[in-house]
């Protein structure tokens, strides 16, 4: 689960069909055009993972022709098969029980987005997996989730279909006996064609609800084991095509330079010092002020250190590089997200806690107020919510969510946009009357009107700094 790339998701994705069942010896794997299809990655990537399944064992691969599964099971299968249960039992319960926070709000906004086009297209790519049901159930999801041109979301789905193994296990939840498939996916087109989505997010809710009973009890007899297993909680590992630690070291220090650990017009640690503080190459941390001093955010001084540039002096900042793009598109993603799961998301946590921390977020907003720091209220309470939520997947979420707005700061340091008619210290002051009321719902509104907002202006600056319209959430 640690491994982050297309390829190892791919490789990790088929391996565990294999390994489970679902693919028995002489089966043949989908053609590399229909993987492509299916994970939105290339040719190569597929081939890549293809390749290292071959090399252990897996498949036998021809020229022009779909990959053959040749892996034997052993008398340990069964084994296997409860370990893998028992050890993601817990993550497994929380996911079921508390996903619907998370994904209802973006079920009901990509069904919002269907078109006539994109039914066609739904029931095209359904009429391939005719007898593979699971495959159709959630390849039906995957294929929904395209208007909503955010491949963050479709990450964080795919993760959980490689968390829950789903479609790895044959005793899943019977969908082959029952057809429970085939019919929840007709009943959830007939409303989006109607236009009603409403009905199909009702329908997605209640299908959802069965489907994790189902599950459970057809798992059952597992659980009756003596035998001690390590727990593997639910991670989201976000998919990148150059995945560098410079790039999550970036966004911590321009968190630090937000939250005025490290203050304007001044220098930062030495290199050697930040090195030593993050556990890194030295390397690894030039690299990383390299990149702060591309996108204006730091300079260097030769002799002298790295020093913090006051917003007020910097110049246009250089998103030319092509993984800083991509990073930007991801803080884009990633604030749809909230925008869209929030209001969920901070019901849930506040109504977990007492008066003593909504006081605690007060204070905590109150210190932004005095210093001048209201555009950072949005990140601290969707940071304040993930962190406290009482579901171990929500704040596995909300963590991963809340490392890419990091980098906001590169788009705010250099516009002021939202911050004409006093706009965050107006919300800022909503937001602190709900607490102050204990008004989680309240709360939960002005929040999510606010990420909304912001998610606007946010994309109103990349159009402005050269990002095409269609690479945009």
């Amino acid at each position: 689960m640690q491994n982050n790339s297309m390829a190892d998701i791919i490789y990790d994705y088929f391996t565990s069909r294999i390994l489970f069942g679902y693919y028995l010896f002489g089966d043949r794997l989908p053609s590399i055009s229909d993987i492509c299809r299916q994970f939105q990655v290339s040719a190569l990537t597929v081939r890549t993972a293809l390749i290292r399944m071959r090399e252990e064992g897996y498949l036998e691969t021809t020229e022009r022709k779909r990959s053959t599964v040749i892996y034997r099971p052993d008398e340990q299968q069964e084994q296997r098969y409860r370990t893998a249960y028992l050890s993601r039992k817990e993550g497994m319960d929380d996911i079921c029980r508390n996903a619907y926070i998370i994904f209802d709000p973006i079920v009901h906004r990509y069904l919002e987005k269907q078109t006539e086009d994109s039914i066609k297209q739904i029931r095209s790519q359904l009429q391939k997996d005719k007898k593979h049901p699971v495959k159709q159930l959630i390849m039906f999801y995957a294929e929904v989730m395209r208007p909503l041109n955010n491949p963050l979301a479709v990450n964080l789905h795919w993760e959980i279909v490689r968390y829950l193994q789903t479609p790895y296990l044959q005793k899943s939840a019977n969908f082959e006996d029952l057809d429970v498939a085939s019919k929840h996916m007709e009943q959830m087109l007939h409303p989006i064609e109607e236009g009603n989505t409403e009905k199909a997010l009702e329908i997605s809710q209640a299908f959802s609800k069965n489907v994790t009973q189902m599950f459970f009890r057809s798992l059952a007899g597992l659980i009756d084991t003596e035998q001690p297993v390590e727990p593997v909680p639910f991670k989201w590992q976000i998919y990148r095509d150059h995945p560098q630690l410079c790039y999550t070291l970036a966004a911590e220090l321009m968190s630090r330079i937000d939250a005025r650990v490290y203050k304007q017009e001044e220098l930062l640690p030495s290199c050697q010092m930040l090195a030593r503080e993050y556990g890194v190459s030295l390397i690894t941390m030039r690299r990383t002020l390299d990149l702060l001093n591309e996108i204006h955010v730091t300079k260097s001084e030769n002799g002298i250190g790295t020093r913090v540039i006051s917003a007020r002096l910097a110049g246009p900042p250089n998103f030319s590089h092509l993984q800083i793009r991509k990073s930007l598109l991801l803080l884009l993603q990633s604030m749809q997200l909230c925008a869209l799961t929030c209001r969920n998301v901070a019901v849930n946590t506040l109504s977990s806690l007492d008066g003593r921390d909504f006081q605690a977020l007060d204070q905590e907003l109150s210190r932004l107020v005095k210093g001048g720091m209201t555009y950072l209220t949005a990140k601290t309470c969707l940071l304040f919510i993930g962190t406290n939520s009482p579901s171990a997947f929500i704040r596995e979420v909300y963590r991963q969510l809340c490392q890419l707005l990091q980098w906001g700061h590169a788009l705010h340091q250099f516009s002021q946009k939202l911050d004409a008619g006093r706009f965050y210290e107006v919300h800022t002051a909503r937001l602190r009357e709900a607490l102050r009321r204990r008004d989680a719902k309240r709360f939960a509104d002005g929040l999510s009107e606010l990420v909304e907002l912001s998610l606007e202006g946010s994309k109103t600056m990349l159009l402005e700094l050269g990002f095409q319209e269609d690479q945009l959430v």
